[in-house]
């Protein structure tokens, strides 16, 4: 249904980093559209063209008035990029009579709370469980800048705090638990959007499946070193690393060629793949594997899924509610025995799982996440709304 007089919505968020989160913006801005909206995206770079065409997406951009470039943010080591987003808390207010509601997947936008608005949360800044860094002397300036925001800053430039009158809903029960731990707040739930279309697969097609599969960020905390493990141990198996690589991990990606070369390994690496890319490889692909310690949730997950591919992920953080069959899911000791084991599983039973998971993941579809988002447009202007 098309509203006979659309709603100014405005999405505030950067559509230039790869993952889950800006699949998230994008879902919305999909569904908006559906709804005969074209919301403008908030920030200090436009959206790419080619990357909301791809998407089936239409938006306008406004620019927001960012102290730092965020584009300089990212180049910046961690302890540095901690610090500079402080700089780039940005009021609302200014944009009170320009917008009907706001969605923002960054903190650092201080929506007027009076007016229909939603945050997407989904880790860190607000779940201090999961913040991570260097140990030792490497990790002083990052526990140094968090001292100092903490004690001298965060009241004037609150981008790393929750804003307790204002409207959130978060990404899985796992982080909404350590959201309960870290505030005393529960918060609604709202998967992340997995889009469905076009994926399948069919019983027959298992026995032309050939590869181990890594697709997410690739970062450290991903962990993708432990799919090269496994490949030089099952070398029968076609082994691809794909996903986002932002250009202060471009180091990281190159270690871990080097480190596939160093191993004699002929792995397939495709930094910042295309859909197209990523449709085909999930074709092709028999394991995926995650082995990402207390990951929010992981929306590559269902995707592969929902391609046919069998995951193999690590048993932990929101991963155990996509991925409910233990045999699936693995701690570090048991990593190699247990894809050993799922390895040699019969092709009828690892149909059986592949059907059973397949059923699983409707409920993360982005129809069911656009219709929930959606409800916060009609929202009143205090009180909570229910998802």
């Amino acid at each position: 249904m098309v509203l006979a007089n659309p709603k100014r919505v405005a999405v505030v968020y950067m559509l230039s980093h790869p993952g889950g989160v800006q699949g998230c913006a994008l879902a919305l801005i999909r569904g908006l559209n559906e709804q005969g909206i074209v919301p403008d995206v908030l920030w200090d770079t436009p959206p790419s063209r080619r990357l909301l065409d791809e998407a089936g997406a239409q938006a306008g951009f406004v620019r927001l008035p960012f102290r730092i470039p965020h584009r300089f943010i990212m180049r910046l080591p961690d302890s540095l990029r901690y610090l500079a987003w402080v700089a780039n808390v940005v009021s609302g207010e200014r944009y009170r009579e320009r917008y009907d509601c706001f969605y923002s997947f960054y903190n650092g936008f201080l929506v007027p709370q009076d007016v229909p608005h939603v945050y997407y949360l989904s880790g860190p800044p607000l779940l201090p469980q999961l913040e991570t860094g260097p140990v030792g002397m490497k990790g002083v300036p990052v526990r140094m800048f968090r001292r100092l925001y903490r004690n001298l800053l965060s009241r004037r430039w609150p981008v790393y705090e929750y804003h307790r009158n204002c409207k959130y809903v978060i990404n899985s029960q796992y982080t909404a638990r350590l959201f309960r731990e870290a505030h005393g707040v529960s918060l609604p739930v709202v998967y992340p959007p997995i889009d469905l279309t076009g994926r399948g697969f069919e019983p027959e097609d298992l026995s032309k499946r050939d590869t181990l599969l890594f697709f997410s960020r690739i970062v450290e905390y991903k962990r993708p070193e432990m799919v090269l493990d496994l490949a030089r141990r099952h070398r029968q198996y076609r082994c691809v690393v794909m996903g986002g690589v932002t250009p202060n991990r471009r180091s990281y990606f190159q270690t871990l060629q080097q480190r596939a070369r160093k191993a004699g390994l002929e792995v397939i690496f495709l930094p910042n793949p295309t859909d197209t890319t990523v449709r085909q490889e999930m074709a092709r692909a028999r394991f995926y594997i995650f082995p990402a310690v207390n990951e929010h949730f992981g929306m590559t997950t269902p995707e592969a899924i929902a391609s046919g591919v069998i995951p193999f992920v690590h048993d932990s953080g929101g991963q155990r509610e996509i991925v409910t069959d233990e045999r699936l899911r693995f701690q570090d000791a048991d990593f190699f025995d247990k894809f050993e084991m799922l390895s040699r599983e019969s092709a009828a039973r690892l149909n059986l799982i592949r059907q059973a998971l397949s059923s699983r993941i409707q409920q993360f579809s982005a129809e069911v996440f656009v219709s929930k988002l959606l409800s916060f447009m009609d929202g009143p202007r205090h009180g909570s709304v229910r998802v």
